[in-house]
């Protein structure tokens, strides 16, 4: 996953501001059955309401718009929030800006919708959030925090591969 993050930082890095507005997006990180993978999803995006509104987080690279970057768990089929860096007022802050009683992970009883989990080798690289294509993608529903359904979708049948 590291090589992948380094790879897109230095496209953008190549192409310079003008790729700006289309930039492939660092993913927050899933921890399910025990190891790491890429999360295309936003769940801390739900998070936000009229009694919690959004901090005014500032991108750090044009890689990353929502200002932050997240690590989720998966754990007894209940997702957690367990990681937090983001930007604000011009430093980094953690968990303990959105959650200062808590003690570790937080679970994620606001979110619900899918997790977008990409698996295996990449298949098309698209310049521009989430849309670059895997072999496979999982895709996780969860309903108030906790997994209701699990879909694998196989796109080696459908896409053509990266030249």
């Amino acid at each position: 996953m590291m090589k992948l993050l380094l790879l897109i930082l230095g496209w953008q890095m190549a192409l310079g501001s003008a790729a700006a507005l289309a930039t492939a997006q660092i993913p927050d990180t899933l921890i399910y059955q025990g190891q790491e993978h890429m999360l295309f999803s936003n769940p801390l995006e739900s998070y936000w309401n009229k009694d919690r509104p959004r901090p005014p987080f500032q991108m750090w690279h044009t890689a990353n718009y929502r200002g932050y970057s997240a690590t989720w768990e998966i754990d007894r089929d209940t997702l957690y929030l367990k990681n937090l860096r983001a930007r604000l007022d011009g430093k980094y802050v953690g968990m303990d800006h959105l959650f200062p009683q808590a003690k570790g992970r937080v679970a994620a009883d606001w979110f619900s919708g899918t997790l977008r989990v990409p698996q295996g080798k990449q298949l098309r690289y698209v310049h521009m959030g989430y849309h670059s294509v895997y072999e496979r993608e999982l895709l996780i529903t969860v309903t108030n925090g906790k997994v209701t359904g699990k879909e694998v979708i196989d796109h080696t049948k459908k896409v053509k591969p990266k030249d």
